[in-house]
Order: C-alpha cells, then structure tokens, then sequence
C-alpha cells in the first residue's frame, strides 16, 4: 500500500469515527440482530426438539447458522458501508474540497480506491464481528443448552463469509464511489445504488437452497462479485478529472 493512498484511508477513516451516523448505525445493528436472533430461537428449539435429535434437523441447523453468517455478514457491511460514507464523495463534491484534492499529487485512481477502502475496511470489520457474534449468540441461548455444543457455519459458508462477502461490497462500494464521481444529481445515485442492491441479493438468491456443505454457495457468490467487478470496470472508463469537475458544478 502506496503512502498517498494511506493518506486518504486514514484521513476518512478519521472522518468516520468523527460522525454521529457511525455509532447511531451501530445502535440499530444491534436492536435488528437481538431480534433476529430471537426470531431464529423459536425454530431452532423445533428442529432440536426431538429426543435423540435426528442428524438431519441438525444438519437442517447447522444450515441455517450458515445462511445467517453470510446473509447477516454481507447484509450488514453494506448497510455500513452506505450508513456511514455512503455519500462521501458527493459531498465533498458540494463543499468543493474534492477539486482541491484533485490538485494534489495524488492520481484518480489513488482517490478512487481510497475512498472505497475507508469505506469498506469499517463495514467489513464490523459486519464480521457482528454477524458472528448473532451466530455464537444465538448457539449459546437456543442450541447449546439442548445440545449441550455449538453447531457452527460449515466450511463452505464460512469461506464464503470470510471470502466472498467482503469482494462483494468492495465491489459494490467501488461502483458507488464511481457513480458519484460521474453523476451530480443524487437522486439518479440512490436509484442506481438501488438496482445494483437489488441485482446483488437476487444474485445470490440461489444460495438458500445449497446445504451447509455445498461449495455453490462459494461460487454463486464468486460470480456475482466477478459480475459487480466487471460493471465497475466498464464504469471506471467515464471516471475522470474533467467530468468530476463538471458534474460538481450541478
């Protein structure tokens, strides 16, 4: 990592910490997986139930620990991600502070790909350690006092979370820097954030019929984040100086 793009992390990764919206979007996070995990409880307890426990109803869980990680992991940065920097660059655009950094000697594309890493590097993070803390959370009130053990995520869901997850948003963080630093209206912004949420999830929609030893999972998502990838890179070639400038004069 090149000195001018650590300039641009660390300095937003401050910005953030700065913001009111980061721990407020931590508060709600937390509120929306208690309930969760509470609504997962009542399941749970019905699949385990049964005295001995049959292998598939614990499969039948162990399934369902691993849909929650990813789902939750890959849900919950992206909501960090737009939360907390979603409109970082647009409004830099409007107080006029991008055109003075575009005047230094840092390159677009170590602008580019600093934003988007000070806005992925926090939602990972966070979307992680929240995600796995609801699994362990929700092993320790509703499994382990039936089981008396924990019934974790598979392999195949874990690397994905662990993997995959994180491409993705990266991928869609990226093409969200992109599309503000070539659109002015912010209107059209929430619009294509939007569609490319939505193609995301249905994108990955085939993922809850794999179980938790399917390696599908790990290529469905591989291939939606090759797929955001390759949108961002047709998009990167309208990226530039003369259009950003343009677009921020409205």
């Amino acid at each position: 990592m090149t000195k001018n793009l650590r300039v641009i992390i660390v300095k937003d990764l401050k910005d953030t910490l700065r913001t009111k919206a980061f721990y407020g979007s931590i508060c709600l996070v937390v509120f929306v997986l208690a309930t969760l995990a509470i609504g997962l409880g009542g399941p749970i307890e019905h699949l385990l139930g049964q005295q001995p426990v049959p292998d598939e109803n614990i499969l039948a869980v162990q399934s369902l620990m691993g849909t929650t990680a990813f789902m939750a992991a890959l849900l919950l940065m992206m909501l960090f991600c737009m939360y907390i920097n979603a409109y970082a660059v647009t409004m830099e655009k409007m107080k006029r502070s991008l055109e003075s950094l575009l005047c230094t000697p840092l390159s677009l594309k170590h602008i580019w790909l600093g934003k988007s890493l000070a806005t992925t590097i926090p939602g990972v993070a966070l979307g992680l350690l929240f995600a796995f803390a609801t699994v362990a959370g929700i092993n320790q009130f509703f499994v382990v006092p039936i089981l008396g053990r924990f019934v974790m995520p598979g392999p195949a869901p874990t690397v994905t979370t662990l993997v995959a997850a994180p491409l993705i948003v990266f991928g869609v963080t990226s093409l969200m820097m992109a599309l503000q630093f070539v659109i002015s209206n912010i209107r059209w912004i929430n619009a294509a954030v939007i569609g490319v949420m939505f193609a995301v999830t249905y994108g990955l929609s085939p993922i809850l019929r794999f179980g938790p030893g399917s390696w599908n999972i790990l290529l469905v998502s591989l291939g939606v984040a090759m797929a955001v990838a390759v949108l961002t890179g047709f998009l990167s070639r309208l990226v530039s100086k003369e259009r950003i400038i343009l677009t921020s004069k409205g």
